[in-house]
């Protein structure tokens, strides 16, 4: 029995943790650094300010002191923590409002490049359309703090409208990363695919060959041997005593070659069973997401046809999985028992209410029932969605 685990823990699409969506692409301690480095630099000028005294530290001066570590403790929050969904999103919202508490504060303007930070990591905690709305709130919020609330040393509230274009700009880089990794990690799942279906093609073609061969030798092979041996029985009926011997040894030898031939024929004929654990393994190899759980025997092989069946059936369900499911574990099972074989490819995504068979699952059902199989298919909100196939193992099986 074989029991295997696929795929890292990261996500597509809506990432659960920032570093999950840098790890992606490959980029995860050059942004996240980044952004504590936009942090500190961010402070210098308001420092510098209380330092050389042209702004005194005051009591608010603490509040702005205390909402500047808010935001790098919801930063390192949002960078770091396991969790997904609504915690992302109220980390990112800490972020923001203590970034917007600091600008209002502040005596020097240059707290609105949190805000950039803010923007940079939207679309990779809440997704692209919720990010991008984010981004026209923290700046509709930044030109409402800069109308109440201006600090001295400003000149002018526009300068809430540059730092929305450096906001639209860190929005759309990350929006690249996103994009670039969803590209990258359908490419490798189509890629598995490929290699996947290569390695049963292989297989079939090397039955196909085989026999092949058989035909060529039992038609071309078996019939001059055949006529061989019908002319040694007729020299063997008017040889005279001195040749009689050598054409009755000859007439055996032929005898003995032709039922050595039919076995040869026979044994090649015989169908030999494809090794779908392999390319099974391939197949999930390359999925980066979600993690993809094989249950089976080591060694599992099926008759050709089958071979293909099951293996459609769970390249189906797993396709499913990545792109509409949004399951972050899939659990595929085949078991052997007598003359048939069971699947079940089990995710954890969002499910449905309502299960509408798709062009894809409606192709694969009249497969496996055009070869005395069955299917099932299972769906509930909130729980995700079970597929059952149970084929014959070998033709002819009931």
């Amino acid at each position: 029995m074989l029991l295997v685990t696929f795929g890292p823990w990261r996500a597509r699409g809506k990432a659960r943790t920032l570093p999950e969506a840098m790890i992606r692409a490959h980029s995860e301690r050059p942004l996240v650094g980044a952004g504590f480095v936009v942090w500190m630099a961010a402070a210098v000028p308001q420092m510098a300010a209380w330092a050389s005294g042209r702004a005194s530290f005051e009591q608010s001066s603490v509040v702005w002191c205390a909402a500047y570590g808010s935001f790098a403790i919801a930063f390192h929050f949002a960078a770091r923590t396991v969790r997904r969904g609504a915690w992302s999103a109220a980390a990112l919202a800490g972020q923001s409002v203590a970034a917007l508490v600091a600008l209002a504060i502040g005596n020097t303007g240059f707290e609105g490049a949190l805000l950039c930070v803010v923007a940079g990591e939207s679309p990779l905690v809440v997704g692209e359309k919720t990010g991008f709305v984010w981004v026209i709130a923290q700046t509709v919020a930044m030109v409402a703090v800069d109308l109440v609330s201006p600090y001295r040393g400003r000149a002018t509230h526009l300068s809430a409208f540059a730092y929305a274009g450096f906001q639209l700009f860190a929005f759309g880089a990350s929006r690249l990363v996103v994009r670039e990794a969803q590209a990258r990690a359908e490419l490798a799942r189509v890629h598995a695919e490929l290699l996947a279906t290569r390695e049963l093609f292989a297989d079939s073609t090397r039955t196909a060959e085989r026999l092949r061969i058989a035909r060529e030798l039992h038609d071309a092979l078996g019939h001059h041997l055949t006529a061989l041996n019908l002319q040694l029985e007729l020299a063997r009926n008017i040889a005279d005593r001195q040749t009689k011997g050598p054409v009755d040894h000859a007439h055996a030898l032929t005898k003995e070659l032709l039922v050595e031939l039919r076995s040869v024929v026979s044994a090649m004929r015989e169908e030999a069973p494809l090794d779908l654990s392999g390319a099974l393994q391939t197949l999930v190899a390359g999925i980066p997401h979600p993690r993809v759980h094989l249950d089976f025997e080591k060694d599992l092989r099926v008759e050709a046809a089958f071979a293909h069946t099951i293996f459609r059936c769970v390249q189906e369900a797993l396709t499913n999985a990545v792109r509409h499911a949004g399951a972050e574990n899939v659990f595929l099972s085949i078991e052997t028992k007598d003359d048939t074989v069971a699947v079940t490819v089990r995710d954890d995504g969002r499910g449905a209410a309502e299960l509408r068979v798709g062009h894809g699952l409606s192709g694969l059902r009249e497969r496996i029932e055009g070869m005395g199989g069955k299917i099932e298919v299972e769906a509930q909100a909130g729980v995700g969605l079970t597929l059952r196939a149970l084929l014959p193992a070998r033709a002819g099986a009931p």
